[in-house]
This record gives C-alpha cells, sequence and structure tokens, in this order.
C-alpha cells in the first residue's frame, strides 16, 4: 500500500513514457524516473497500462486547463482571434512541459493495450473542446490542434506569431462560412 502522502508525479511520468509511449519503457524505468519504488507504481495503478492511462488523462486535463483559460480571455473575439489562442495555448503547453506534449501529440496513441481505446477517448477531448470553442467540426478542430501540435515539437521559437498565423488561417475561413451561412460551418484546406 501506498503511503497516504505518496503521489505520481505525472510530469516525470511523462518524461518516461514521451520517448516511445507505453511499449518503450519498462515499469522499472518509470518508476526510476518518477522518483518511487516499483511497488508504490503500482499501488496507483493495477499496471504499467493503468498508470499509463493516468498519465495520459492527467496531461490531457493540464491543456484542457489552458484551453479553457484562452477560451476565457477571448470569448467575445471572432474566430480567428479564438483560434489563435487556442493554438497558443497548445504551444505553451508544449514549451512549458515538452515531454508531456511529446506523450500526447506523438506517442500516447498506439493500438496493442487494454488501455488504448480510454487513451483516444481521453485524447478525443482535446480537439473537441477546441470544435466546441470554434463552433466547428471535428475534422478541423484536428487540423488546427495538430497544426499547433506540429509547430510547438519543431521548437518554432515565436510561438505568437506562429500561432497568430495558425488563428488566421484557420479562423478568417470559419469567420467567413459564418457570414455567408450561419447555420454551416465548414472549412477546406485543400
Amino acid at each position: 500500500m501506498p503511503r497516504a502522502r505518496a503521489r505520481l508525479d505525472h510530469v516525470a511520468i511523462a518524461a518516461a513514457f514521451a520517448p516511445d509511449g507505453l511499449h518503450g519503457v519498462s515499469a522499472a524505468q518509470v518508476a526510476a524516473r518518477a522518483g518511487i519504488a516499483k511497488p508504490t507504481l503500482y499501488a496507483h495503478g493495477r499496471s504499467k497500462e493503468q498508470v499509463f492511462l493516468a498519465c495520459v488523462e492527467a496531461e490531457v486535463e493540464r491543456l484542457l486547463d489552458r484551453l479553457y483559460e484562452a477560451e476565457q480571455d477571448t470569448r467575445d473575439l471572432g474566430a480567428a482571434r479564438r483560434a489563435d489562442a487556442l493554438a497558443l495555448a497548445i504551444l505553451e503547453h508544449a514549451e512549458r512541459w515538452p515531454d508531456s506534449a511529446r506523450l500526447l501529440h506523438v506517442t500516447a496513441r498506439h493500438r496493442t493495450s487494454t488501455v488504448a481505446t480510454a487513451v483516444d477517448a481521453a485524447l478525443e477531448r482535446i480537439p473537441a473542446r477546441v470544435a466546441d470553442r470554434l463552433r466547428c467540426d471535428r475534422e478541423h478542430a484536428v487540423g488546427l490542434c495538430g497544426a499547433a501540435a506540429a509547430v510547438a515539437l519543431a521548437g518554432v521559437a515565436d510561438r505568437t506569431t506562429a500561432a497568430a498565423r495558425l488563428g488566421d488561417a484557420f479562423g478568417r475561413k470559419l469567420d467567413a462560412d459564418v457570414s455567408a451561412d450561419a447555420t454551416v460551418q465548414t472549412v477546406s484546406f485543400y
């Protein structure tokens, strides 16, 4: 049994899982990276897979919190500025927690574990939040999230300019579609 105050450091665990995902690291390596004993790791989850899922869920929550802050700051602005703020939130999350960003945007998805479906459901909450805020369909929210993640993982130095360009690219089309037909919102890029 873990001590009552024993907590998992999800940032350290994300760092352990980030390079190669669930299957690329042993439970002993995860525990060592988190600075806890392997039994303590298992006391927080019945398996390495459960610990992985808990870590992904914690990191999704961290990013959703940042997206919520961006939403609140831009709730009265047009789609381009809202998209800009959401992209910047993704970029800032990646700068502050690079291993967490790599985990969420690169190595979390897999198909060969008992938690794969739950991991996908947790990750889906990110574009779902963006789609809801921008009032656009899932595919376009996935596009904005993916573009922002790619920029973040590439290590672009000027996050503000990159986010503004993404916001313009995604938001301008959304604004135009709203003006043309208030009942339909679609974005096409190709």
